[in-house]
């Protein structure tokens, strides 16, 4: 408990202040000394002083071999230690030696506490480059932070979050089937001629529009984002996560386009029509590329979907049988005339209107 308390004396800067103000007081002093009158007049009040110092400078001895504990034999192994602690000692001389080394002591003392300031100077010093070091060392490291959560923003952006963390597990193939999933594409009915007329700024700027309204409907819906393509764009419901209401989402979230362009047209005063399909089947999902990664869908399921976008018409939303036993009971189809199609022959499809509980 005492060697704590002395550790804990010492290392304070009230402490080490007092002994080198008392340093300071003790050169003054040999100063004075220096005026006969004065010390003729004053002597034997340098006297007790000097005395008072001596005292001083014991107890700080005392206190720094303290701190060692049992192991104090330490103490003397830094230079600087013995010398004060020979500088005490010199105190300690007999009365008729003690006027000759005092004068001496002063000096010597002069120099140690020059020593000490010299020392702080460059602890002070140190601890400045360290403070830089370490607000380098922080603000790098926080910019580090910064990019690598940019970074993972933009692969969310472009993969799902199953997916990226997968890739960031060190996974270096990614694919997987999936038995049952939606895939739904929409495409904007006549924007390649009206892209011909309005400015690179205004096409790009008119795109973002609609396609930021879509993506918050993706969020709304809990569907995944594959891609868009010129005025194209893909969504699937049911992967990477598994998700029971897939086509009953992917439905919703057709009507709502449907909608959604019928307000940014009332909103911008163009006159813009969206053409949508969608169908349920089996797909391969995976992640192809390495520097420039691509989530993408392939299958049978993907080319009929495509198909049903294509084949749709304008502002219609065109399904599969699939999607018609799947929904038909949630929401109200209009049975369209045989389709054929490329690579599939003909088809039974169907116009989804609306839902149930909605009036037509």
């Amino acid at each position: 408990m005492l060697v704590e308390l002395c550790r804990k004396i010492e290392r304070t800067k009230e402490f080490q202040n007092f002994i080198i103000g008392t340093i300071f007081f003790s050169v003054f002093l040999v100063c004075l000394e220096g005026y006969p009158e004065l010390l003729h007049r004053y002597g034997e009040i340098f006297y007790w002083l000097d005395h008072i110092i001596f005292v001083i400078f014991f107890i700080e001895i005392i206190i720094r071999i303290g701190s060692y504990g049992r192991k104090f034999g330490q103490f003397f192994l830094d230079k600087w230690n013995v010398f004060d602690f020979l500088l005490v000692a010199v105190y300690l001389l007999p009365s008729t030696h003690f006027a000759i080394f005092l004068r001496f002591v002063r000096i010597l003392r002069l120099f140690r506490l020059l020593a000490i300031v010299q020392q702080r100077e460059i602890e002070h010093l140190q601890n400045i480059k360290l403070s830089e070091k370490n607000a380098e060392l922080l603000n790098a490291y926080r910019e580090l932070a910064a990019e690598k959560a940019k970074s993972e923003r933009l692969l969310l952006n472009i993969l799902p979050h199953l997916v990226a963390q997968r890739l960031k597990e060190g996974s270096h193939i990614i694919a997987d089937s999936y038995p049952d999933a939606t895939v739904l594409f929409a495409d904007l009915v006549g924007f390649t001629k009206l892209s011909a007329s309005i400015s690179p700024e205004g096409l790009v700027g008119m795109l973002d529009n609609i396609f930021c309204r879509f993506d918050r409907l993706v969020e709304k819906y809990d569907v995944e984002k594959i891609k868009t393509i010129g005025d194209a764009y893909m969504v699937v419901g049911g992967i990477p996560q598994a998700l029971p209401k897939h086509a009953e989402n992917i439905a919703e979230m057709a009507l709502d386009m449907l909608h959604e362009i019928e307000l940014f047209n009332r909103e911008s005063g163009h006159h813009l029509q969206l053409r949508i399909g969608f169908h349920s089947g089996a797909v391969v999902a995976g992640v192809i590329g390495q520097k420039k990664f691509i989530y993408d869908l392939w299958g049978d399921t993907v080319n009929t979907a495509s198909r049903m976008e294509s084949h749709s018409m304008p502002n219609k939303i065109q399904v599969s049988e699939e999607i018609y036993q799947k929904l038909h009971k949630k929401f109200i189809f209009e049975k369209r005339e045989l389709l054929t199609v490329k690579g599939k022959g003909e088809m039974q499809t169907y116009f989804l209107l609306g839902r149930q509980h909605e009036s037509h």
